[in-house]
């Protein structure tokens, strides 16, 4: 698993959302400041500031089909508004990658406002399509594998539900071996993944509430590292990703969105 913090800024940045306090569980003008960088889900811990004065603050993490994984209680004890505070929660099952936290923060005269943070991303198991040398048209003969993977996508949209269903996207990533230039790989790379999202998109994609977005990535993330000019049909690639934030895959370029 990565440890950078900075791997996390993307996830959270799409993945956080504040649930409304109501007119029965907080005042109006009670808040919780959580930035970006305040959360860290590789060390398991979540810092804040409330705007008044801390009595405790609550999660629980539940697991992609809702299941408890665990959950903490930290007590404050009146720290004063504006004072940094953290919580943070035991180490999760071993391969736990998809998961939801709801937090609660509670001032002290027993008003709370809440907060879920959500992770999700899943890989769509699929045929690769082979493409004609230096080409990126979509083969009549090479449709049924796309046909084939547009409900294993449908499939993974409604696991990720569980999750989040506003903030979801299918991302489709290009990929190609060593043959020829980088400079070539890359915009073949991209026009590849491009044909396969758009001829998702038209054949049963189209309906579907998610966005979708393309990259290239050429050489510059192999699955099987090569020498220069290797002919190997493992890098000729795309990965097809569901995912309620932008996958880190090292590469040049950046996502770009088509619906």
């Amino acid at each position: 698993m990565p440890t950078r913090k900075m791997v996390w800024t993307l996830v959270l940045f799409t993945a956080i959302c504040a649930t409304p306090p109501t007119a029965m569980t907080a005042p109006k003008g009670i808040e919780v400041d959580v930035g970006t960088d305040d959360i860290d889900l590789v060390n398991r811990v979540v810092h804040f500031t409330l705007n008044r004065d801390a009595d405790s603050a609550s999660l629980q993490v539940f697991g992609e089909k809702g299941e408890l994984l665990g959950e903490q209680v930290e007590i404050y004890n009146g720290a004063k508004a504006g004072t940094k505070l953290a919580i943070s929660w035991p180490e999760l099952p071993p391969g736990t990658e998809n998961f939801r936290i709801d937090l609660k923060f509670t001032d002290m005269k027993e008003y709370w406002v809440g907060l879920t943070i959500c992770r999700f991303s899943g890989m769509v198991p699929h045929e690769e399509v082979v493409f004609e040398s230096g080409k990126w048209e979509i083969r009549a003969g090479e449709a049924p594998k796309l046909d084939n993977a547009i409900p294993k996508i449908i499939e993974m949209l409604e696991r990720s539900k569980a999750c989040s269903e506003n903030d979801r996207a299918l991302y489709i990533a290009g990929h190609t071996d060593r043959v020829g230039s980088n400079a070539d790989n890359l915009e073949l790379s991209r026009k590849r993944a491009h044909s396969i999202a758009q001829y998702l998109l038209a054949n049963g994609l189209g309906d579907q509430k998610i966005q979708v977005y393309v990259r290239g990535f050429g050489e510059e993330a192999l699955a099987v590292k090569t020498e220069d000019n290797v002919d190997e049909a493992r890098n000729r690639r795309a990965d097809y990703i569901v995912s309620n934030y932008q996958p880190e895959i090292v590469g040049p370029g950046s996502w770009v969105r088509i619906k």
